[in-house]
């Protein structure tokens, strides 16, 4: 259980600095990032790591990591929705790492499309942004999320090479 914590602990800052490290602005205010490599990354880690609860351990870090990345990096207004998309990505992500095949990449894509959905509710209803800014961020936000899920199980990928 210790090495679940700190392992928890290292991808939840790993979410955080590469959400932060490079950022492309959109037009809700918003930005596009690699921190969903980093959040399906950490969920299918975590997942595989945990015995137990491991969707809140992949949720956990890539919410928790991705909410920070949105405070330190001056979006606070989209922490709370961050929180709760990339979440969902990485615990979808979490359960994924236990399964084979079909069932494991439909989980996979579940978290990215979970995310595209959250942010997708989210904007529409920020006075700021509404209901056209919510729509123009649908095409980056699959991007996204895409993009997450691909460097994400690549990633892990070479990680269970490395470890076995």
């Amino acid at each position: 259980m210790k090495n679940i914590k700190i392992a928890f602990i290292a991808l939840t800052v790993v979410v955080a600095l590469i959400t932060l490290f490079i950022r492309i602005p959109l037009p809700s205010r918003g930005y596009f990032n690699f921190g969903d490599v980093a959040v399906v990354f950490s969920g299918l880690v975590l997942g595989s790591l945990a015995q137990r609860r491991n969707f809140w351990w992949g949720a956990g870090a890539g919410g928790i990591g991705s909410a920070l990345a949105d405070i330190i990096g001056g979006f606070g207004l989209f922490a709370p929705i961050t929180l709760i998309a990339k979440g969902v990505e990485g615990g979808l992500c979490a359960l994924a790492s236990g399964r084979r095949n079909f069932a494991r990449w439909v989980l996979i894509v579940m978290g990215g499309a979970a995310m595209v959905a959250c942010y997708f509710i989210a904007e529409a209803f920020m006075p700021n942004i509404g209901l056209q800014g919510a729509v123009s961020e649908i095409i980056p936000n699959l991007i996204q999320a895409g993009g997450g899920i691909a460097g994400g199980v690549l990633a892990f990928t070479a990680y269970k090479k490395i470890i076995k």
